[in-house]
């Protein structure tokens, strides 16, 4: 019986293919039976509940609850926060969801103590990190992901003034990037220029979402500031 799999999310499995690609490669660095729910997964339907289209999201929530009872998972981890999110607080005001859900961070955070597995980064680096809206504020989910940076060896963390649940949005999430793309630009533009004041090397995250608009703005303000995902910097660091 399989009780674990790995879920990757459109946005990693269509447009930032690294960040599954990086999930996979720590799940299996770390010895974790795991499944992939690769071709069976559909969207978990996080813009659609947002966007107030509730009866379409139902729709997928039924179909990937589905899926997970057929795969018998019983945990479900997933490097997307609005993902995360989605399965953990929505799937259960609207149907019997009973799957453990797990965002990559909080797994990985407990391998990590569990395995005692050090972790290193190839040169002397220092980053700040972004707090994801929908796995800060919408998780409450701020200590695994710093505790990980924290652990690295050669990585030195510092702060933005607005972090934690104070933390400013990217810009990309609940819809806001396909409806409104400008006003997506600009809050991504703002989010840069709380990092470039500390005078960081790199911004990590752990949002596809929050990955793809910080760079996006990066490239459109001509910011030389790059944004990576947690779990891209990680799979480099093991």
């Amino acid at each position: 019986m399989t009780e674990l799999a790995y879920y990757a999310g459109c946005t990693a499995a269509y447009r930032l293919q690294n960040i599954a690609r990086s999930s996979v490669k720590i799940l299996k660095k770390l010895g974790v039976d795991f499944k992939n729910t690769g071709y069976d997964e559909v969207c978990c339907g996080s813009v659609l509940f947002n966007m107030g289209l509730v009866e379409e999201g139902i729709k997928l929530a039924n179909k990937n609850k589905k899926i997970f009872k057929d795969m018998n998972i019983e945990t479900l981890v997933t490097e997307c926060a609005g993902c995360a999110k989605t399965f953990r607080i929505i799937y259960p005001e609207h149907l019997d969801f009973r799957v453990e859900v797990l965002h990559l961070t909080e797994y990985l955070e407990r391998k990590l103590n569990q395995n005692n597995l050090e972790l290193e980064y190839k040169y002397p680096i220092r980053v700040t990190y972004h707090d994801p809206c929908h796995l800060g504020r919408g998780l409450g989910v701020y200590d695994p992901p710093r505790n990980i940076l924290k652990s690295i060896n050669n990585l030195e963390l510092v702060e933005m003034s607005r972090n934690r649940d104070k933390s400013r949005c990217c810009g990309a999430g609940g819809g806001v990037k396909a409806s409104y793309p400008e006003t997506a630009q600009k809050l991504g533009i703002q989010r840069l220029n709380d990092a470039e004041k500390l005078g960081v090397d790199l911004i990590i995250t752990a949002c596809p979402f929050c990955t793809r608009n910080l760079n996006d703005a990066a490239e459109l303000c001509g910011s030389k500031l790059k944004t990576r995902d947690l779990s891209e910097f990680v799979s480099d660091c093991i």
